[in-house]
């Protein structure tokens, strides 16, 4: 009985690992983009971010990947200490809630090649 408890907790735990680590690389939210106006978010895999503007200003910030009630993932930026200042959905960030759920003013972004 023993034996069969020391192998359901190694297969719990190999597979624990392998779902977090899958998640975490290849995350369609990560990497680095840049905005119309030349803005450029890296979103790291641990969850913090590095603003850089046009004038050279640059900020770190958190990153956070959200489910909606009706299940649209989106991910949150941090800046200027709002946890949700910017949301990512669909190759356009936005600046509200509101703007990402109806889809209005949302700028297109590019992930360069």
């Amino acid at each position: 009985m023993k034996r069969f408890i020391y192998f359901s907790m190694l297969l719990m735990g190999i597979c624990v690992l392998v779902a977090c680590t899958g998640k975490s690389s290849n995350h369609p939210f990560g990497g680095t983009f840049f905005t119309e106006e030349g803005v450029r978010f890296e979103l790291k895999a641990d969850s913090t971010t590095l603003i850089q503007f046009n004038d050279s200003l640059t900020y770190e910030g958190t990153w956070q990947v959200c489910k909606s009630a009706d299940n649209l993932e989106y991910a949150t930026i941090e800046f200027a200490g709002y946890p949700a200042y910017y949301f990512l959905k669909d190759g356009k960030l936005y600046r509200s809630e509101r703007e990402m759920c109806n889809d209005v003013l949302g700028r297109r972004i590019n992930y360069p090649k």
